[in-house]
């Protein structure tokens, strides 16, 4: 684990997703290098003397090796940078653009550099794009991952510029496209625009968003120079908050802006797929006795209670359809979410009967559908 590992965002989990190999191409890698080569310019201090020295200081900030390439190309009209990390290159491309160079001081370019080398460190070029979701839920779930991991690059941007009001103010500049002659950054001006933001309530435009909006990012970088993990790495004596605290925090704000419906989706597939897998369980001898009735009560309410005899009634106990829509929907959650929905369903299995092998075997499969690895045992 690097040392700046424990600045991530806590939402921010690359594990969810499991890399894709690729066979190396040597000649896709050297047409994708001499591409970069005849449309930009290399980074070197012999060639840009002040950036060279920039991404000098930040690896040094960092303490992690520098096994990147960066390079310079000409735009004139955005401001942008990116990590570009293919699969069949030995070294992840960071290319940055002229506007961006020219908008930026020394400092507040390194807060842009040092983001970006975040996202490589923090894996998350292994995150799915968020238009390979199959659900409503799964395109949410990966965008929600995606706004993770701007949050998380902030910080290590934030660290490595060395200042909070340089790292706004490098935030200001790329959300306005203005340079600082125009600009009074007037910080508490703009978190002003945040509660009035949040006032109006949901936005679906934010809740289909990709980045967390720079109010908020401005918001959460304030908090988080405010975290006793960041005072303790700078050796300062401040910090008034955990960053689990922080964390909390920044999650209460985000939800005021884009809901809850991710949220409570989520929740809903969770709670149908341990229902009908629990039901799946008690009925393991295809009998629903008055004492797994209670148990079935106690984990899921009267209501519940009511309704699913009532489907048993009308299916003659027929309920393989709906465990297979439950467990299909709980494949679009997230790992975590998963790993504790078999837990959940281990601990009904030893309600049940710990000692038949039956029950275990079906645990066992319900783990298989949600490609959970571990051998599932009731000890």
């Amino acid at each position: 684990m690097s040392s700046i590992d424990i600045f991530k965002y806590y939402k921010d989990d690359p594990s969810e997703f499991i890399k894709q190999k690729y066979n190396q191409d040597q000649n896709a890698q050297e047409r994708h290098l001499s591409n970069l080569l005849s449309h930009s310019i290399r980074i070197s201090k012999e060639i840009f003397p002040d950036i060279g020295k920039g991404i000098e200081e930040i690896f040094e900030e960092l303490k992690v090796e520098n096994n990147f390439n960066f390079f310079v190309t000409a735009d004139h009209v955005e401001a942008n940078a990116a990590c570009s990390v293919m699969p069949f290159s030995n070294k992840p491309d960071i290319i940055i653009t002229s506007k961006l160079v020219e908008l930026l001081s020394h400092e507040e370019l390194k807060f842009v550099l040092g983001h970006e080398i975040a996202h490589y460190y923090f894996q998350h070029s292994n995150y799915p794009h968020h238009s390979q979701g199959q659900s409503r839920v799964e395109k949410l779930n990966l965008l929600n991952l995606s706004r993770a991991a701007e949050i998380s690059s902030d910080r290590i941007g934030f660290i490595v510029c060395n200042d909070i009001e340089t790292s706004l103010r490098a935030m200001i500049k790329l959300a306005s496209g203005l340079g600082e002659k125009h600009i009074n950054f007037n910080f508490s001006a703009y978190l002003d625009q945040l509660k009035e933001l949040e006032k109006l309530g949901k936005n679906d435009g934010q809740l289909w968003s990709s980045h967390p909006n720079f109010l908020l990012r401005m918001q959460a970088l304030i908090w988080f120079s405010m975290s006793k993990e960041y005072n303790e790495f700078k050796n300062l004596k401040g910090g008034s908050f955990s960053i689990k605290e922080i964390d909390e925090k920044i999650d209460k704000q985000i939800n005021k802006i884009i809901g809850n419906e991710l949220e409570v989706s989520n929740k809903e597939i969770y709670d149908r797929a341990l229902l009908w897998g629990s039901l799946h369980l008690y009925m393991h001898d295809n009998i629903f006795t008055k004492e797994e009735q209670d148990k079935f009560k106690k984990r899921f309410g009267e209501k519940k209670m009511t309704s699913t005899v009532s489907f048993l009634k009308i299916s003659k106990g027929n309920i393989s359809d709906k465990i297979k829509l439950a467990f299909k929907e709980a494949n679009t959650l997230l790992k975590k979410q998963k790993t504790n929905l078999i837990d959940e369903l281990i601990s009904v299995g030893k309600e049940v009967n710990k000692d038949d092998k039956e029950v275990l075997k079906k645990v066992s499969k319900f783990a298989s559908y949600l490609n959970d690895e571990r051998v599932i045992s009731f000890k």
